[in-house]
């Protein structure tokens, strides 16, 4: 389930990525529009998936890792931020989106790579510390 979050995140980032590389003349506005109804549900998949199984998983008595407060930490501190840029983006493409001259494309494109940076800072945290944990099988435990 995490790689298939990861993964929609991932593509997600690159949907973005690629709008801010083609601003200020080659965006659609209704692909600003798409992208903004995007992000929410994928965010909230991902944040969900980590609330609800992962952090409950790596609990478990027998299965905490050395560092358990700093991963948990690491976690809340990049969700809290990840959720903040992306309300932000979410406001700047639908204004975008809707023909607003606000935000200017300089604006938007520096919106938008704020967010895929921190997004992309996030999944190489779940792939380099949660998946290896998850992979890990019962009863193991890892340093981190």
């Amino acid at each position: 389930m995490l790689q298939r979050a990861l993964r929609d995140q991932t593509m997600l980032c690159d949907a973005l990525e690629s709008v801010a590389d083609r601003l200020p003349d080659k965006v659609a506005h209704g692909e600003c529009l798409h992208l903004r109804r995007a992000i929410p549900p994928i965010l909230t998949a991902v944040h969900r998936l980590e609330e609800e199984v992962i952090l409950p998983w790596i609990r478990q008595p027998w299965r905490t890792p050395a560092g358990l407060p700093e991963i948990l930490n690491q976690i809340r501190y990049e969700q809290l931020e990840e959720e903040c840029y992306a309300e932000e983006l979410c406001e700047a493409l639908r204004a975008y989106g809707t023909g607003l001259c606000k935000p200017s494309p300089e604006t938007l494109g520096y919106i938008l790579r704020g967010y895929f940076d921190c997004a992309r800072r996030r999944i190489r945290f779940d792939c380099t510390v949660l998946l290896p944990m998850l992979s890990a099988g019962p009863g193991a435990t890892l340093a981190v």
